[in-house]
């Protein structure tokens, strides 16, 4: 027979070990994700330089520098280093998958804990996603300009994006095991997964 405190350890590590699962799940799904998110900015960026070019000058005006490359030339006049450009592209690579990996983690660990299916979970993480990244942290860490200086077309761009990461790191979860606890797949006591009608 367990105590009680031998039970508790046990469930405590079996919790621990079930976030760490999803972590590295979550991991690998963000790195798919973040591929469709670079891909599906790539394309719609294309698609403004053909149909709205002089929002595209627009752009470049307020935002003359891409915002990981000048975060790299920031952090580099902090440490007296000016880094070539090389080395920015090779950090933003960096930056770009380093996210993908950390927000497609924090993904799978929330995924099992909200009453969203997979489809409008990463619509909503997406959305928040993009919120955070581009809509806050770009203008307050100086990396982009005043959100209102942007045309239209550059917000749908970015949350397009951002739910697109959103939506295939929610996905390749799915198919490896990450399901909502309240959503139409969900987890038994023994651990199983049962479909709810």
């Amino acid at each position: 027979m367990y105590t009680e405190r031998e039970c508790s350890n046990q469930e405590r590590d079996k919790a621990m070990a079930s976030i760490l699962k999803d972590m590295a799940t979550g991991t690998v799904a963000g790195l798919i994700g973040i591929m469709a998110h670079v891909g599906t900015a790539q394309f719609m960026w294309d698609w403004t330089k053909r149909t709205s070019p002089e929002d595209i000058k627009r752009e470049h005006a307020i935002e003359p520098k891409d915002p990981f490359p000048l975060l790299a030339e920031k952090l580099g006049a902090i440490i007296g280093v000016t880094p070539t450009e090389m080395q920015e592209r090779q950090f933003e690579q960096y930056v770009t998958v380093g996210t993908g990996a950390t927000m497609g983690a924090l993904y799978a660990v929330t995924a099992r804990r909200w009453p969203l299916g997979w489809v409008a979970g990463g619509v909503v993480f997406g959305t928040l996603f993009w919120a955070i990244e581009d809509e806050t942290m770009g203008p307050v860490m100086g990396l982009a300009g005043e959100n209102t200086q942007y045309p239209m077309e550059a917000h749908v761009r970015g949350w397009a994006a951002h739910v697109a990461f959103g939506v295939v790191t929610a996905a390749i979860a799915r198919s490896l095991g990450v399901h909502s606890q309240s959503g139409p797949w969900s987890a038994n006591q023994n651990g199983t997964r049962s479909k709810r009608g």
